[in-house]
């Protein structure tokens, strides 16, 4: 697989601490850390909805976080059960390889931080985790974490924080990300929503919405 000259870096700081549980991940943890715009509309004839959606991220000695900040015009949270259709809710997604784009982990969670995880060998194609290690990623919704069917009130406001434990990488061997660079990407989308959308924060170069585009990944910096 050719993989493009990467052009963006992210550098992902580091804050020395073990998580233990949601209550961990409070916004304070994140005030300082840098926000990232997921607002490449790489489709965005066909699909010109686009929400206001950033990201933050860190990591820890125990865990990779996530904090998702969205403003969207309906919400829908369907799915409560590891590995169901979160993509088709309100949804926002991680993709990373630990190897340069030749496989990759594919992280996905609804408003209210149902996961989906799987690890691709190929793009579409790879293992499911296990509901052992989906237990073990730790999510954190201001929507709380029962289903809500739709709702179109106009300008929705959510947040998502999401510690991965370093052991949800499953295929490989880890217990620290520091000094290491993933190449990855972040998503927004919600296929069945009133105004479906599918938004990166890199650019994706496809004719049609395809997120597993490891080609497309960029690095992330993990300092030390």
């Amino acid at each position: 697989m050719a993989i493009q000259n990467y052009t963006d870096m992210i550098h992902v700081p580091h804050i020395p601490l073990h998580v233990h549980s949601a209550r961990d991940m409070a916004p304070q943890l994140f005030a300082q850390i840098p926000s990232h715009p997921i607002a490449c509309a790489n489709w965005k004839k066909d699909f010109p909805y686009v929400p206001k959606v950033e990201v933050k991220v860190a990591h820890t000695l125990s865990h990779l976080l996530l904090r998702y900040e969205v403003q969207e015009n309906s919400i829908r949270a369907k799915y409560t059960q590891h590995n169901q259709k979160v993509w088709t809710d309100s949804c926002v997604e991680f993709f990373a390889s630990l190897d340069g784009g030749k496989t990759y982990y594919n992280f996905e969670f609804s408003c209210i931080g149902t996961p989906l995880l799987r690890y691709n060998v190929k793009p579409h194609e790879g293992d499911m985790a296990s509901p052992q290690t989906l237990d073990g990623i730790l999510t954190s919704s201001s929507l709380g974490k029962q289903p809500i069917d739709e709702v179109k009130n106009g300008e929705v406001e959510w947040q998502l924080a999401v510690a991965i434990p370093y052991a949800a990488f499953f295929a490989h061997c880890l217990t620290d990300l520091k000094g290491q660079t993933l190449s990855a990407n972040f998503y927004k989308c919600g296929d069945e929503l009133t105004e479906p959308h599918y938004l990166s924060l890199f650019p994706i170069h496809t004719p049609k919405p395809d997120f597993h585009t490891p080609e497309f990944f960029q690095p992330l910096e993990l300092l030390g």
